[in-house]
């Protein structure tokens, strides 16, 4: 079993381009890293956060401006590229992260966040408290997905 010293972590804003790595090693393995950016990485609007365990970027996610139309909610932002490097999967650093961008949007006064989770990570989302709506959908060249989704 993993285990984690807390004491080593360190979550910090950063900006898209810190992101690319995690994203290219955690979410587009065997793709170009030019695959990584998302269009609304460089926007004023958009918060992106790195989680650093002993000083190293483990983990990474991205919040931005987003609406769906399956919430009436006028606030919402979307969960866009979260990734956690491989060998520190398991170490509750996913859920700091996520919690940690959570309460960061909530004191933005955000009222609901949601996003395309991949069918892989629908139980890690789920025990931290999100739910599915809609039914499961394929994004090309990334596979099945749910609209997940909390209000805040």
């Amino acid at each position: 079993m993993k285990t984690n010293n807390f004491s080593n972590i360190k979550i910090e804003a950063i900006t898209g381009e810190q992101t690319l790595p995690i994203r290219h090693a955690v979410l587009r393995k065997g793709k170009p890293i030019e695959a990584c950016p998302i269009p609304e990485d460089n926007l004023k609007t958009t918060y992106h956060f790195g989680l650093f365990y002993n000083n190293k970027l483990v983990a990474v996610s991205t919040f931005v401006i987003d609406k769906s139309v399956y919430f009436k909610e006028p606030n919402q932002y979307r969960l866009r590229a979260m990734g956690v490097l491989e060998d520190y999967q398991g170490l509750q650093l996913g859920k700091q992260l996520l919690n940690f961008g959570v309460h960061f949007l909530k004191e933005k006064k955000v009222e609901r966040l949601w996003f395309n989770a991949r069918i892989i990570a629908l139980n890690f989302y789920k025990k931290n408290g999100f739910e599915t709506i809609g039914p499961v959908f394929n994004i090309p060249n990334v596979g099945d997905h749910f609209v997940m989704h909390k209000k805040i």
